[in-house]
């Protein structure tokens, strides 16, 4: 890191905690900052797929990612009433030490890198903001919201779809845009006749999925096509998932419905999505994950590139390059893989939405994009 002391990034998140995390055990001087407070964590769960994995083992991470999610590497598809109707592996490439993939809660996993970042010595400035940004040939100086001032040599904005680094420095052109889909979200325990990934299926209904998280908890989700997104209070939230529930007789879904109280966690969230132009970075200022590029769900990998993102900009920076090369060759080097995956991504969502929706394409679509996936990042 010779040409990298000082680092600034903005977002907590998933890819701005890793990153955080492996300059900061590299020697570097890293600050986080981060508009939410660590007790407003929410979500339900999240899944990792392989490539994934393999870039938290580098990090160190894996382990302990593993030990409080459910590994699997099946697809159940069942009908209705939960008669089995057929059973795929997943298709990576078989690894004694690596799962093919990983659901875990995302608190869990915050909670994981959020302590890994603390050990490393990262300085995260919670419920904190950016009010201004400028950078010159030498470095990018900030002022957070309490009014301190902060200079470092390069400024990384891992602030999510909605980035306001990414507006501050490249201007609102660049805005998500409505994918025609939203996702349905229930946390329930574990149902324990189900050990993998689980797609219920009834004629004329969205799928219902199902994904373990841990040895006691999963949750279901529900893709639902609406041509502008809807908006839920909280209060509706519920009945309108049991009535998408009803349609399904399986003793998996009835049994997610009579845990169903007050206290339960729903969600309702509808798919924005954005791929940046070449290249990611203005000077000294660079997105990785979201902030970049945000596919649909279906191929479950946002994350996944999310990681791969740190995991890149780490090595880049450590080559002993320029600050500006460094940029640059990250840049270049995530370029074709993530909009090989976000375009593949997004074209299942469409298919989805069709009237008649081709699932021999859908599926070659996933193996194409699983098989790049597969490949070092």
């Amino acid at each position: 890191m010779a040409a990298i002391g000082s680092v600034t990034i903005i977002g907590a998140g998933i890819s701005g905690l890793i990153l955080a995390s492996a300059l900061a055990s590299a020697g570097v001087d890293v600050m986080v900052v981060e508009k939410n407070r660590p007790e407003d964590q929410l979500g339900t769960g999240i899944n990792l797929q392989n490539n994934a994995l393999r870039a938290l083992r580098a990090l160190g991470l894996l382990e302990e990612c593993v030990a409080r999610g459910f590994a699997w590497d099946t697809i159940d598809v069942r009908a209705a009433d939960g008669a089995p109707i057929s059973r795929q592996p997943l298709p990576w490439p078989p690894d004694a030490e690596i799962p093919k993939a990983l659901g875990i809660m995302r608190t869990d996993l915050a909670d994981i890198l959020a302590v890994r970042a603390g050990k490393a010595g990262v300085v995260v400035r919670y419920g904190t903001t950016v009010s201004d940004i400028s950078q010159d040939a030498d470095g990018v100086s900030v002022t957070l919201s309490d009014g301190t001032r902060r200079r470092s040599d390069i400024l990384v904005g891992a602030d999510g779809v909605y980035s306001p680094t990414r507006a501050a420095i490249f201007g609102n052109e660049h805005v998500p845009s409505y994918a025609g889909q939203g996702v349905w979200r229930y946390t329930i325990p574990r149902d324990e006749t189900l050990d993998g990934f689980t797609l219920f299926r009834a004629p004329d209904r969205p799928a219902v999925g199902y994904l373990p998280l841990s040895d006691t908890q999963s949750y279901l989700f529900i893709l639902e096509n609406a041509p502008a997104p809807k908006r839920f209070s909280r209060e509706e939230l519920q009945s309108a998932l049991r009535e998408r529930l009803s349609h399904f007789s399986a003793p998996q879904i009835r049994r997610a419905i009579e845990v169903m109280d007050e206290h339960c966690h729903i969600s309702f969230r509808w798919f924005d999505v954005l791929l940046m132009p070449p290249p990611w970075n203005i000077g000294r200022v660079v997105l990785i994950g979201d902030a970049a590029h945000a596919p649909t769900p279906q191929l479950t990998s946002g994350a996944g590139l999310a990681i791969e993102d740190a995991v890149v900009l780490v090595e880049e920076l450590g080559r002993g390059q320029t600050a500006e090369a460094a940029l640059r060759a990250y840049c270049e080097r995530r370029q074709e893989r993530v909009q090989t995956v976000f375009n593949c991504s997004l074209r299942i969502s469409e298919i989805e939405q069709s009237a008649t929706p081709n699932g021999a394409e859908s599926s070659e679509l996933m193996l194409r994009s699983f098989a790049l996936l597969s490949q070092p990042w």
